[in-house]
């Protein structure tokens, strides 16, 4: 068993396909990490909608931010 999880951050654009399966993937005891943080550069992103539902912090980007 894992005695502390790391802390990561996961960035996405869409749908957060493959953010729900490092979520899954999170929830077992065997994993080494902890979703902290959830970041997109698009405000209606669905994935934002499944990282506020599981609990995890979400922060948007802006593109002008970026350049």
């Amino acid at each position: 068993m894992i005695k502390e999880k790391a802390n990561i951050a996961v960035f996405i654009s869409g749908r957060g396909t493959n953010l729900k399966a490092l979520i899954l993937r999170s929830n077992k005891k065997t994993c080494n990490y902890k979703i902290a943080y959830v970041i997109s550069n698009k405000k209606n992103a669905a994935g934002l909608k499944f990282a506020k539902k599981n609990k995890i912090a979400t922060i948007i980007v802006s593109h002008s931010f970026l350049k």
